[in-house]
């Protein structure tokens, strides 16, 4: 893994997490904002791992799929809390295959409020050690 393909990865995760940064401050009363919020979530999900299995790689490591990606970064100490983690894999699987209308898309949205934070806490923490990278 290069260094400058590492940076890339990180300045686009960067954007997509500042994108759903302000998405979670708009008022949900309107069904786009709704579904757009949940779209730019299934986006960082999936940067959010490509980016971790890319980082591990710099360091001599290979992973081979998003949840061996998580599961490498808990075990060398990047990320906290893996149940939290594994389920933000399982959030982006429910809500990129289920109606807008749905349930259990409601309560997802919820969570990705809650994960938000974590996300960006890991972010900076990456950032802060690839600094070179980017």
């Amino acid at each position: 893994m290069s260094a400058r393909k590492l940076g890339d990865s990180l300045a686009n995760l960067d954007k997509a997490v500042v994108n759903l940064e302000k998405a979670l401050t708009l008022p949900i009363d309107q069904e786009l904002v709704f579904e757009g919020t949940i779209h730019r979530f299934e986006i960082v999900a999936e940067l959010m791992w490509k980016t971790l299995k890319r980082a591990l790689e710099f360091e001599g490591l290979s992973p081979k799929t998003p949840r061996d990606s998580l599961k490498e970064a808990f075990r060398v100490g990047w990320l906290h809390e893996e149940a939290t983690w594994l389920d933000m894999l399982d959030h982006r699987n429910t809500t990129s295959h289920a109606s807008p209308a749905d349930e259990l898309v409601a309560k997802n949205y919820a969570d990705i409020a809650v994960l938000t934070p974590k996300i960006r806490s890991t972010l900076d923490f990456l950032k802060a050690r690839y600094a070179r990278a980017e």
